[in-house]
């Protein structure tokens, strides 16, 4: 095996490795709270040690970042993963499905949602990158369109973003509400949704 195949194996793996951490951080945040989280008990609920973990992040902010990161694929996916004949903003709404399904489960989403609001520097990151990967995503649908298809695809791609921003500000400003409703609500304003 080559130098260079040896070195992308251990990126890949530390890459798995980091993505692991990350999602078990997340789900305890969800489930406790972003506040109340030691390092310790997100190593424990990745099955590594405190030092282990150390190797991969350097704080627990830095495993939020990733956990962020890993949402907005897993909205790629989900938008990559819908009929091609189906509107673009339709499609759109339907891949926040993945997210909202977490939010709706987890007890700690509320908590772990404000702080987002609470940090302008955590939030503007996680924009600018799931707005990238987004617009990636939806640019394949906007060919055949007059006119620039990466513009149209990053102006949906914002304007689907805002929409997810200001109903989760809503949702997180009263109690009593449903985030799926909140959204579908605020995109229907912008564009009416065809599908269910």
């Amino acid at each position: 095996m080559s130098d260079d195949a040896e070195l992308s194996l251990r990126e890949r793996t530390r890459r798995a490795v980091r993505s692991e951490i990350a999602t078990a951080a997340m789900e305890v945040f969800g489930r406790q709270g972003f506040e109340t989280t030691t390092v310790a008990q997100i190593a424990q609920a990745a099955g590594i040690s405190r030092r282990s973990y150390f190797r991969y992040f350097a704080n627990k902010d830095a495993a939020l970042a990733e956990g962020l990161t890993g949402i907005g694929r897993e909205i790629v996916t989900a938008l990559t993963g819908r009929p091609t004949a189906e509107p673009a903003w339709d499609a759109l709404r339907r891949a926040f499905d993945p997210l909202l399904q977490r939010v709706e489960t987890e007890p700690g989403a509320r908590a772990l949602g404000r702080l987002m609001l609470e940090q302008p520097a955590l939030q503007h990151s996680k924009e600018t990158s799931w707005l990238e990967t987004i617009t990636d995503a939806l640019e394949p649908r906007m060919s055949g369109r007059e006119g620039d298809a990466r513009f149209q695809a990053q102006a949906l791609a914002a304007a689907a973003l805002a929409c997810l921003h200001t109903a989760q500000a809503r949702w997180l400003s009263t109690e009593d509400t449903c985030l799926t409703n909140l959204l579908d609500t605020a995109m229907s304003t912008v564009h009416p949704l065809t599908s269910p």
